[in-house]
């Protein structure tokens, strides 16, 4: 019983401890963040699969809906970083208008800068690390050309 207890205490201070300062965003089931870098272009999942103009040295930052406790994250599969490279490490940021329950999702937050001039086929997958050899449950896909 105090082991349960605990847990669920654990499990409420960290959904708690979240944050987010969205903007809602028509377009699609993400929001973007209000601290997206000035200037920066931003994508969510309804672009997927079109192309993109990005000025050499700005940001391109990939909003996704994502739901770690499902197992599934979104992992970098193709990208000639030689061309677009990744800026840091993907950010989770919690859904703000879901209520504090264990388990409801929010955003995968991308964030990628044109280096050098040049087309870069940009794609991630969904899928969960321990389920090597399957397809992933979701693709995300862009072509970039930095110019």
């Amino acid at each position: 019983m105090r082991k349960s207890l605990l847990v669920l205490v654990l499990g409420l201070t960290l959904v708690a401890c979240g944050k987010n300062d969205a903007d809602a965003d028509d377009r699609s089931s993400t929001r973007p963040t209000s601290d997206v870098a000035q200037g920066a272009i931003t994508v969510t999942d309804v672009d997927n699969g079109q192309d993109r103009t990005l000025a050499r040295g700005k940001k391109l930052v990939v909003l996704l809906p994502a739901n770690p406790s499902t197992g599934y994250t979104w992992g970098l599969g193709e990208l000639d970083q030689n061309v677009l490279r990744q800026d840091g490490q993907p950010d989770y940021r919690p859904d703000p208008n879901a209520t504090a329950t264990p388990g409801s999702g929010g955003t995968a937050v991308w964030t990628f800068v044109g280096d050098a001039q040049g087309t870069a086929h940009l794609t991630l997958g969904y899928a969960r690390a321990w389920e090597q050899g399957i397809e992933p449950a979701q693709k995300f896909s862009l072509t970039i050309k930095v110019e």
